[in-house]
């Protein structure tokens, strides 16, 4: 099992995120929905711990779970004297389950079925960035919670085969921060008995022949807009073109060029285990400054300079907003986690390090073969005329 802990003796509190490397991008036909179920199953409790929510509730905390693309994550913070008792607990409940089928039936229909996705759950500028991913990564948001007719037909057994297929050491891991140690923690996961073998998933592309996509919402006057940009792989010199194109008014989206024609921009860089994407937003005051957006968005891409100021301005911002992941506690932990995908940075001081690192030479280059027409999707979501 993948280990990181990141020592910090200052914190009051304790912050664990279990991952299992199995998400909703790895459900088949007929199966979809089941990641999300297993989520729910795993809290349902087992013989050891019959009623976690109330164990845990003993000691002021709270166990979550989270369902993603490539990951389900299991996640909690607590005192340090509580840390062994509730991640000991945590860790029974992932990986040996007992799976009820009285509670399993009641989940299902009051938290499962509920829970698939539907369009109009979206809000016009939500729509647009999760069809951008669709085109990036291949895959197919509005199935991520499953489907009715797929979730009624899913069984017990389903659920016990699904876990012990993904649910295992060699498919999982564990980040730790606060002031807890690697030697204890190892010491916890090896207690647990953790199954140490099953398979790998591989995830299930879905192929579009689109590059571009418009829905026309009934009453809207403005145009949401996302460029999105496949990445082959994660670079931090990503980091700072997201800070220097968006999201800050030194941005160069928030320039003339732009401010005329949008009430709202951004950038977003989004990692998965398999592949990377960038976004960029737009709320366009119509679609007459759609087309205008549109014109002056390529015209700055391929035509991209960056000087030695701006790139300094950048990594200090990105700094600060690594620091203020470290300073966020449960929330800086799961973006932490969100970002560093593979683990690739082993604690916050590694990933400004990293930052610190980046040269201009290496942004441009980024920008220029990737940040490309060819390379570029585009959902509008909105006026027509």
């Amino acid at each position: 099992m993948e280990q990181l802990v990141i020592p910090e003796k200052s914190k009051a509190l304790v912050h664990a995120v279990v991952g299992i490397k199995s998400g909703w991008r790895h459900e088949e036909a007929g199966k979809r929905g089941i990641t999300h179920f297993l989520e729910h199953a795993i809290f349902l409790g087992n013989k050891p711990h019959p009623t976690p929510d109330d164990e845990v509730a003993k000691y002021g905390a709270q166990l979550n779970g989270m369902t993603l693309p490539e990951y389900t994550l299991f996640f909690f913070a607590s005192t340090k004297k509580d840390f062994t008792e509730i991640f000991s607990l945590l860790l029974s409940l992932i990986f040996h389950p007992e799976f009820n089928e009285t509670k399993l039936e009641k989940e299902k229909q009051e938290q499962i079925i509920t829970a698939v996705n539907q369009e109009t759950d979206f809000t016009p500028w939500e729509l647009a960035h999760e069809w951008a991913k669709n085109l990036v990564f291949n895959w197919q948001f509005m199935a991520s919670l499953g489907t009715k007719e797929d979730i009624k037909l899913l069984t017990k057994e389903d659920l016990v085969v699904w876990h012990r297929k993904y649910y295992h050491a060699r498919n999982s891991f564990i980040v730790t921060y606060g002031d807890i140690q690697e030697n204890e923690v190892t010491k916890l996961i090896k207690d647990v008995n953790i199954p140490s073998s099953g398979e790998i998933p591989s995830p299930l592309d879905v192929q579009y022949d689109k590059r571009e996509i418009f829905i026309e919402r009934e009453g809207m006057k403005n145009v949401e807009m996302v460029y999105g940009f496949k990445l082959p792989q994660y670079d931090t010199g990503w980091e700072i073109l997201r800070v220097i194109l968006g999201n800050y008014p030194i941005s160069r989206l928030w320039g003339e060029k732009f401010s005329r024609h949008t009430y709202t921009v951004g950038s977003q860089l989004e990692e998965t285990a398999t592949g990377s994407g960038f976004f960029l937003y737009f709320g366009a005051t119509s679609i007459d400054s759609a087309r205008e957006i549109d014109k002056n968005l390529w015209h700055l891409l391929e035509n991209l300079e960056i000087n030695e100021g701006e790139l300094e301005l950048a990594k200090k911002i990105r700094m600060l907003e690594i620091l203020k992941m470290k300073e966020e506690g449960e929330r800086g932990l799961l973006k932490f986690v969100s970002c560093n995908p593979s683990l690739m940075y082993k604690d916050f001081k590694e990933m400004i390090e990293r930052v610190n690192r980046v040269k201009r030479d290496k942004v441009l280059a980024l920008a220029g073969e990737l940040l490309t027409k060819e390379n570029a999707v585009r959902i509008r979501i909105g006026a027509n005329k």
